[in-house]
């Protein structure tokens, strides 16, 4: 499952370039172009975790990033093997789940600045009316892995699975919820993200 070529053609996450866009297009609405580099990052830290690991995963931003590792692993939020900071840094991690080691891949600014549609994309230095998506997402199918950089980790925080408390029926409005949140639901002291007017 790496992003090899065989009979001339290229495969990333094991699909054909075209399935792989598909593929990318059918989950996340378009050919988004921090999902299609994600692809080769995760693309990478699957062939360097090796076939045979039980692994999981930690992204490091909420844009993009979580869906190719959702799409193109077991790994997601809903099972609890992925997870996903708010760090915006467009970096993933996969690791042996038992083992706590894994590989970090990551967008290398230093890199890609011998490929500057990608450099200017990221950096937000060129409108995007300026830089068609037919464009950069040629930049990113010729670039690959060689705007990319790894390295071996050992996770150390972070790595374990959230396990569900004790549950209590909410006196304000009778959902259950989490008892960790104290008396009541948050929503109904005042934390939720809703007005539930009539």
């Amino acid at each position: 499952m790496t992003s090899s070529e065989t009979s001339g053609e290229l495969l990333v996450c094991g699909r054909p370039v075209e399935g792989f866009l598909e593929e990318i297009e059918a989950f996340h609405g378009w050919k988004a172009p921090g999902l299609v580099l994600g692809g080769f990052m995760l693309d990478w830290a699957m062939e360097l975790i090796g076939p045979d690991v039980e692994a999981d995963a930690i992204v490091e931003t909420c844009h993009c990033l979580p869906d190719a590792v959702q799409i193109f692993t077991p790994c997601t939020i809903g099972n609890g093997w992925l997870k996903v900071f708010d760090w915006d840094k467009f970096a993933l991690s996969l690791y042996d789940r038992r083992k706590l080691t894994g590989h970090r891949v990551w967008f290398d600014l230093s890199k890609a600045r011998s490929v500057p549609n990608l450099h200017n994309w990221y950096m937000r230095l060129v409108p995007k009316k300026e830089l068609s998506l037919e464009v950069l997402l040629e930049s990113i199918l010729d670039a690959r892995r060689s705007v990319l950089s790894s390295r071996t980790i050992k996770v150390t925080r972070f790595y374990e699975r959230k396990k569900k408390g004790v549950i209590e029926i909410c006196s304000g409005c009778g959902e259950a919820y989490p008892a960790v949140q104290g008396l009541q639901c948050l929503t109904c002291q005042g934390e939720g993200y809703y007005d539930a007017s009539e």
